[in-house]
């Protein structure tokens, strides 16, 4: 399939983060673009605001008389819309050609230059950095984020062609269409046992992804695995190793041994070792696309982060963190750089579960990872995809929790709990609704100090 032969693109789920980067990337192409979603977010108003239309009812007649040519438009719909959606029957049973946004991605990326990150965790920050490294390197690229990156309030960088960064996400084996030049994997945890079957079988996908290197590709590999490849950690035998870590007014320094090579007080505008991982990463990639270290180093001092990857929101009366963390292993990672930085503050974290399947799957891993805090609220667990499990509740998460301070509650009740605490750190954490709650929250603390 060549996404040019078309001259209309219509996506279903338009709101997406993964979606909406893509229909940007074709409206700077002067693509036709039009979409659906059910809700008005900023994202898609932001989409509205470059001249994308988009439909927020099942009504077809408010679709433009353009798109209703199945031998002229393209629809793209994401793996969050079922096959009973009105609109997806619509298209159906009028013989469009209907692709998911994986496949648009590799029709896009495939025939150029391209660099692939993956993981269970990290891919977003990776990426953006990756992308900040670039952009002060002058290159012509195009980078497609998994959040907003802070540096231009966007999930999309566009500067040329020549060469994509991408996420290679391993959800329903998606990562598995790209062909890049070069790819970064940068863990493997447990996830989306709802597509595997087991671990073995998410560790097969991602050894069949890895061998997807065009020719006299470079294959990079975080230490805790075991891939044939350039690898870096903190382990000692690696050949990129992180040393000397250490904080400095909010941000960390490192150095980095190499084999030949070492790169001392590297200024990193991000806390947790986790976070220096994923800068090293960034790093290895740009060094083997011969950019120099002075403009990683630079780079690296003025990157400005991702929304919602240890976003600091307030820093007084409390401190207010924003993250995006859905899994124990991402939850056990933000405990431990906080708890490095702020080892006598008391930390309260509000969490949202993401996914009936995945609280079910991890369940006594969350809990884990969670009663580790000062204090633990919980929400109702957020849906996305997924229809309810009986018995898989917050309640049931809540109840493994070994920590007598912990509660459930609704969004209506939390600036009250809030105020009542006395912890010096609030954590708001999740993959759903948590985002937009959190910025509810910032407004009436502001509004109330």
């Amino acid at each position: 399939m060549k996404y040019q032969d078309y001259k209309y693109y219509f996506f279903i789920g338009v709101g997406g983060i993964g979606m909406s980067s893509l229909a940007k990337y074709l409206a700077i192409k002067n693509k036709n673009i039009a979409g659906y979603d059910r809700e008005k977010t900023e994202l898609t108003c932001n989409l509205e605001k470059i001249g994308i239309d988009i439909l927020y009812d099942f009504d077809i007649n408010n679709i433009n008389k353009s798109f209703k040519d199945p031998t002229k438009t393209l629809v793209i719909y994401t793996p969050a819309i079922s096959n009973d959606n009105l609109l997806f029957k619509f298209f159906k049973d009028l013989n469009f050609t209907i692709i998911k946004r994986s496949d648009l991605l590799a029709s896009i990326v495939n025939n150029n230059f391209s660099i692939a990150i993956a993981g269970t965790h990290g891919k977003t920050t990776i990426t953006a950095i990756l992308s900040h490294i670039l952009s002060i390197s002058n290159l012509n690229y195009t980078a497609f984020i998994g959040g907003i990156s802070n540096e231009n309030n966007s999930n999309l960088k566009c500067l040329g062609d020549e060469i994509f960064i991408v996420e290679a996400d391993e959800y329903d084996r998606t990562f598995l269409k790209l062909k890049p030049n070069i790819i970064c994997i940068n863990n493997i945890d447990g996830d989306h046992f709802d597509i595997y079957d087991d671990y073995n079988d998410l560790k097969k996908s991602f050894v069949q992804f890895s061998k997807n290197l065009r020719d006299e590709g470079i294959l990079i590999s975080n230490d805790e695995l075991d891939f044939e490849s350039i690898n870096y950690g903190f382990k000692d035998d690696s050949n990129f190793v992180i040393k000397n870590l250490r904080t400095k007014a909010g941000h960390s320094v490192f150095d980095i041994d190499t084999n030949d090579t070492n790169y001392n007080n590297i200024h990193f505008n991000m806390l947790g070792k986790y976070n220096c991982i994923n800068a090293l990463a960034a790093i290895i990639i740009s060094l083997k696309m011969n950019i120099s270290f002075d403009l990683i180093k630079k780079s690296l001092k003025t990157f400005k982060g991702v929304k919602r990857r240890l976003s600091f929101e307030l820093t007084k009366p409390k401190i207010l963190i924003d993250d995006y963390a859905h899994h124990p292993k991402e939850i056990q990672s933000v405990f431990n750089c906080l708890d490095d930085v702020y080892p006598s503050l008391k930390k309260f974290v509000i969490f949202q579960p993401h996914l009936f399947t995945r609280t079910r799957d991890f369940i006594d891993e969350f809990a884990q990872s969670l009663e580790k805090f000062d204090r633990v609220v919980l929400l109702d667990i957020y849906p996305a995809r997924e229809k309810p499990i009986k018995g898989i509740t917050s309640r049931l998460l809540l109840d493994k929790i070994k920590n007598e301070n912990k509660s459930l509650a609704n969004e209506n009740e939390l600036l009250d709990i809030i105020k009542k605490d006395n912890s010096e750190i609030i954590i708001t954490m999740g993959a759903g609704s948590i985002g937009k709650i959190c910025q509810s929250l910032k407004k009436k603390l502001v509004l109330e100090n």
